[in-house]
């Protein structure tokens, strides 16, 4: 079954209610009066190295990182919100190089990327965060696919990945240098026609959204 064509005109993301509450978390955008919460997570040297990114080494930085977090959805090209748990911010997810169309092609396609401070790992909260951003994707901003990937050492991520039922593409070896040394890359996909048959098995509670 052929799936149905792209939505005839391409959202604006910052019109979109992008406040979405779970069983457990809000998920809300980011703001510069997060920094307290989150600087010790990401000025920790350790924490990033299955990352893209590095520790912060300076509250401005964080500052600045927050500051661009809160501005970005304006470009319609990326959105990240804050994973917040019991008023405080915990984490964070969101899509990148979101791509509308290239010259002939529409694409409709985003990556999805997130990470969690790890004293709040392992509760389910990452993957509760997740699925309600997929089903965002999916059902309000109207993507036609979203990937996503990990370095093959990060047991953690795939764990979360293949628990919201991403399908499995590849391995790219020797995909980036970091540390000293080449590591691989493990690529995930999922599309909006596979969606309903993979979200009506997860025991989920649908989120809510607020504008």
């Amino acid at each position: 079954m052929a799936s149905p064509p792209p939505r005839s005109s391409i959202p604006n993301i910052s019109k979109l209610p992008l406040v979405i509450e779970t069983a457990h978390l809000k998920l809300r955008p980011w703001s510069t009066d997060d920094v307290e919460d989150i600087w010790p997570i990401v000025s920790d040297p350790e924490f990033p190295k299955l990352m893209s990114w590095e520790a912060h080494k300076d509250k401005s930085q964080t500052l600045a990182w927050l500051d661009a977090a809160s501005r970005v959805v304006a470009s319609n090209e990326e959105v990240k919100w804050a994973i917040e748990h019991e008023g405080k911010a915990i984490g964070s997810i969101g899509f990148h190089e979101i791509t509308w169309q290239i010259r002939a092609f529409r694409l409709d396609r985003a990556e999805l990327g997130y990470w969690l401070s790890p004293a709040h790992q392992r509760k389910g909260f990452m993957t509760e965060a997740v699925q309600a951003i997929v089903r965002f994707g999916f059902e309000t901003i109207g993507l036609h696919k979203i990937m996503i990937n990990c370095m093959a050492e990060n047991i953690a991520s795939r764990r979360v990945i293949e628990k919201a039922s991403f399908r499995w593409v590849g391995r790219s070896e020797d995909d980036v240098w970091r540390d000293g040394k080449w590591h691989a890359h493990l690529l995930y996909e999922l599309t909006a026609p596979e969606w309903p048959d993979v979200h009506t098995t997860m025991r989920v509670q649908r989120p809510k959204t607020q504008s």
